[in-house]
């Protein structure tokens, strides 16, 4: 439905993930056919589907966070773990990727554990 490099590039921009991103595009392009397309509007409207969007992402990490995780940089990059492990990476390449960009010591056998709660639910 949408260009596969261009849904990157929206990745990109905008920090969702693909799946979330299709979304955002749905909901825009409804969006669109309802209100028209004007400049002002479109702004609008991108504006407040990403933030709806974020606040989202935002309540998926407070449940993660009800879940027994206490880990503290686990969950400030949950969602950044989680897209990695959705982009093929293993936990001990995420590990030192989040070091590299982040600073962010994690254990590859913490990530694992924390990618394999989130995969059961």
């Amino acid at each position: 439905m949408f260009p596969y490099g261009k849904l990157k590039e929206l990745q990109q921009i905008t920090g969702l993930t693909k799946e979330e991103n299709i979304v955002f595009l749905k909901r825009l392009s409804g969006w669109i056919q309802k209100n028209g397309h004007a400049k002002a509007s479109l702004i609008k409207g991108i504006t407040t589907i990403v933030k709806q969007i974020k606040n989202q992402k935002k309540e998926k990490k407070k449940k993660l966070e009800l879940n027994g995780i206490k880990n503290k940089l686990l969950i400030k990059y949950s969602d950044e773990i989680i897209s990695y492990h959705r982009q093929g990476l293993g936990a001990r390449k995420i590990s030192n990727l989040l070091y590299e960009l982040h600073k962010a010591k994690i254990s590859h056998s913490t990530i694992y554990r924390f990618l394999k709660k989130v995969e059961n639910g």
